[in-house]
């Protein structure tokens, strides 16, 4: 059952180091990592209960095998040791055996643990049988008030791993999801960019949405009702899974930028006063601004120069801005031509034309009698817009416009 861990180089230092500190029978394999490997999942994390001091153990492996040393939870007793592309995190045995500890956990499929020798698999609440059955069910109610985020994760886990949530667990999340305002917010981030970074996050969401989760953690400017936009998430989904139904030159998005973008779409115009509800960076603070500024942007198109506007603008997050833009458009998928039209119009033409630029500069207009002021930014401001659509290519086009429109 465990037979991969035994070619896992970190695994075997660590059964070396617990038998060098004879703690070889006092610790055990658990939750995440036991799920993992039952799922034929990449291995990423290995977490350990150990009868013993957690954190100090934790700093002297790190040492030993050349790794970081992280503090995780202080009041838990959990430190964390970081190597290349794996984290192995030791917490101390809660209670005083390894069903109380797997007692006081979140859900049956994480309630599980490995004596280190891979000799037996305990499992007191019948995780086996629900992985088997891909389902999620909590150990116990209580435990989602002792740690409310558990909540949260409970949809995270529908998302990542497609699981279903038992009816009695989903009621209990729902009875206990005003708690999570009191966890750290960006514990609230971590759970819910975990969510929105699936290809098929709407499924999800709408499960959310239906219970009311969000309303647990956020709070709108406004204090009127969220009213979370599932249709947008989907439209934005159906895009990013299939973009060149839409796109002619679409060029692959980063996983946050995708992430951020999808947040937009759930929340619109609210979404810029959500993301500092959960601590986010500067740039993803202001990545969702723009593209909420963007949307409104879009709208307004209606000239060959709005567009050529719109694209000088939000030319570095054109591909998020149109995508966003369909998602909210009242037709939807039924304008894409618009959106493509953009498209080919910044590829095809401004690209094109912005390699011309500048064709004239500030002392060119002086030169034609203007004196020095604002009005010169001006000109210069219409030349470039004329130029990047096309309607001007050369200087002397550029001072009989200026002739004509400003003497």
């Amino acid at each position: 059952m465990f037979e991969s861990l035994t070619k896992n180089r970190y695994y075997k230092e660590i059964l070396n180091f617990f038998e060098e500190k004879k703690l070889i029978n006092e610790s055990y394999l658990v939750g995440g990592s036991i799920r993992d490997l039952l799922l034929k999942r990449k291995l990423k994390d290995l977490d350990f209960a150990i009868k013993g001091d957690s954190i100090a153990l934790a700093k002297e492996f790190s040492k030993q095998i050349g790794g970081s040393f992280v503090l995780l939870d202080e009041a838990f007793s959990i430190g964390r040791v970081v190597k290349d592309d794996i984290t192995i995190d030791f917490a101390r045995l809660s209670g005083n055996s390894i069903e109380a500890d797997l007692g006081e956990r979140d859900f049956t499929m994480n309630a599980m643990a490995v004596e280190v020798s891979l000799d037996r698999l305990i499992d007191p609440f019948g995780g086996l049988q629900d992985i088997k059955n891909r389902l999620i069910r909590m150990v116990k109610e209580e435990n989602l008030k002792t740690d409310p985020l558990r909540v949260l994760r409970a949809y995270r886990f529908h998302a990542t791993l497609n699981f279903d949530i038992e009816d009695k667990t989903r009621e209990a999340l729902k009875r206990n999801a005003h708690l999570i305002r009191i966890t750290a917010k960006e514990r609230i981030k971590e759970e819910l960019w975990q969510i929105l970074s699936v290809d098929n996050s709407a499924k999800t969401v709408e499960m959310i949405i239906e219970d009311e989760i969000f309303n647990s953690f956020f709070k709108p400017p406004d204090l009127l009702p969220l009213k979370p936009n599932l249709q947008a998430l989907i439209i934005i989904e159906e895009i990013l899974n299939n973009p060149e139904k839409i796109f002619n030159y679409y060029k692959t998005l980063g996983l946050n930028t995708i992430v951020c973008l999808k947040f937009s779409g759930v929340f619109g115009f609210h979404a810029p006063s959500l993301i500092k509800q959960i601590k986010p960076s500067k740039k993803e603070e202001r990545f969702i601004e723009k593209l909420i500024e963007a949307g409104d942007s879009i709208k307004k198109i209606e000239t060959l120069l709005d567009k050529v506007r719109f694209i000088q603008n939000y030319e570095n997050i054109l591909y998020p801005a149109l995508i966003y833009g369909i998602s909210v458009d009242p037709i939807g998928m039924a304008r894409a031509w618009f959106y493509r039209e953009i498209e080919s119009f910044y590829k095809k033409v401004y690209l094109k034309n912005k390699r011309k630029l500048p064709i004239i500069k500030g002392e060119d207009i002086l030169s034609l009698g203007f004196e020095p002021s604002p009005l010169i930014g001006e000109i210069l401001e219409r030349i470039e817009i004329l130029v990047l659509a096309g309607k001007i290519s050369k200087k002397e086009e550029a001072l009989e416009e200026i002739r004509y429109k400003f003497r």
